[in-house]
């Protein structure tokens, strides 16, 4: 008698990346505006700290650790303080997932702030937002929209 070889178990499933549901619903335009806002004032609270104790090392120091902050949530999560805050994330348009850091970082914060060079630019740009998709040029430019999370 041939003895059977034991059943193979499937492989632990992976994880899914990051992702939000296509139909997940777009953020509102003021939930956007107030993300704006409180990722503005985080960087305004280190400028007046840096007043306060008349220290340009705390200003230095303190937007440099912001930056690398905002940066790391962009990329790993698609979201800033304020997105954090507001509970809205960045995702890719077409597939509902994360961009990353060529996404969020390099298309929507630096091609997007080279190109705020251009006069009247960035109005441009936030008047965008007005369109019924609620994508603004810089969506446009890295293929993304702002949801609810």
């Amino acid at each position: 008698m041939t003895q059977m070889p034991p059943p193979t178990m499937p492989p632990p499933a992976m994880a899914p990346p990051m992702s939000i549901k296509a139909e997940a619903p777009l953020a509102g335009r003021g939930t956007r505006l107030l993300a704006a806002i409180v990722d503005s004032a985080c960087a305004i609270v280190i400028y007046l700290a840096s007043i306060l104790f008349d220290s340009p090392a705390i200003l230095f120091l303190g937007l440099a650790g912001f930056a690398v902050y905002q940066i790391y949530l962009l990329t790993m999560l698609g979201q800033t303080i304020g997105k954090k805050t507001m509970n809205i994330r960045i995702v890719k348009f077409d597939t509902g997932e994360n961009g990353g850091f060529g996404t969020n970082v390099g298309m929507r914060g630096i091609v997007n702030g080279l190109l705020g060079l251009i006069p009247f630019y960035s109005l441009t740009d936030i008047f965008f937002i007005f369109r019924d998709d609620r994508r603004c040029i810089h969506d446009f430019i890295a293929g993304t929209k702002v949801v609810e999370v």
